[in-house]
């Protein structure tokens, strides 16, 4: 990805090889982004990863304990409705990148903040905002930033998107699966997703059903797809039923 990992609720579970991979995504990144800026302008309304009301599960109860981290959760939730994020996916993509943590600094160095999104992304980020192909949210830039990115990846997996020579999304149309491709992709980057759906298809499965692709993925994101659908009050099983 450009991307996300993370290491016992505050750094990020990192692979070096996943971690290689991520920096290697970078300018394909860039690319897609002025590719698909102008088709998600016309969507900004809409986003897969949901616009229902925040439904956070009980097992994140242990990090909305403190008054500053229900503040931040609302912050989150504010800034995912403005987006059209799921609230409640995006607090659990934040309590399993950071714990709720806006001062969080990933192992590796490359990345910090509520979301841990690195440096390269929150520029892409900022350039996809002043494009005009997401809203601008409230809330600060750290919040702000996150939620844009989930909602942009979210995006990607809504259509064909080509992100490189010979790799491109497979469009999930689906917004229950979809939604477990961009938790996937927060994780490991839309390129190793991407190429996890190209290997699911050579096999005869369906790259647009997370449960085929899921063997395909690195271990680690697919226990973070799992973390984050239970933080977000669902189980895999219930996400990822067609």
């Amino acid at each position: 990805m450009v991307s996300q990992i993370f290491q016992v609720h505050v750094f990020r579970p990192a692979e070096a090889a996943a971690s290689a991979s991520r920096l290697a995504e970078q300018a394909s990144f860039s690319r897609v982004l002025g590719q698909t800026t102008a088709e998600q302008g016309g969507r900004a309304a809409r986003s897969a990863v949901g616009s229902r009301a925040a439904d956070v599960g009980a097992a994140t109860e242990p990090w909305l304990r403190t008054e500053d981290k229900r503040a931040l959760a609302g912050s989150i939730e504010r800034a995912s409705a403005a987006l059209g994020v799921e609230p409640a996916l995006a607090v659990a993509v934040a309590i399993a990148e950071s714990s709720l943590n806006p001062s969080a600094q990933a192992a590796d160095g490359l990345s910090a903040g509520t979301f841990q999104v690195r440096p390269s992304t929150a520029s892409d980020m900022k350039r996809l905002i002043e494009r005009g192909g997401a809203p601008r949210a409230p809330g600060n830039e750290d919040v702000t930033l996150g939620v844009t990115y989930l909602r942009h990846l979210d995006e990607l997996f809504s259509q064909d998107t080509k992100l490189g020579p010979g790799l491109s999304t497979r469009a999930v149309a689906d917004p229950r699966q979809r939604r477990l491709f961009a938790i996937a992709a927060f994780n490991a980057g839309q390129g190793r997703v991407a190429g996890a759906q190209a290997e699911t298809a050579r096999l005869g499965g369906d790259p647009t059903r997370y449960e085929d692709v899921r063997p395909h993925l690195p271990s680690t994101t697919r226990t973070y797809v799992d973390r984050v659908s239970r933080y977000a009050g669902s189980s895999r099983t219930t996400l990822g039923s067609a």
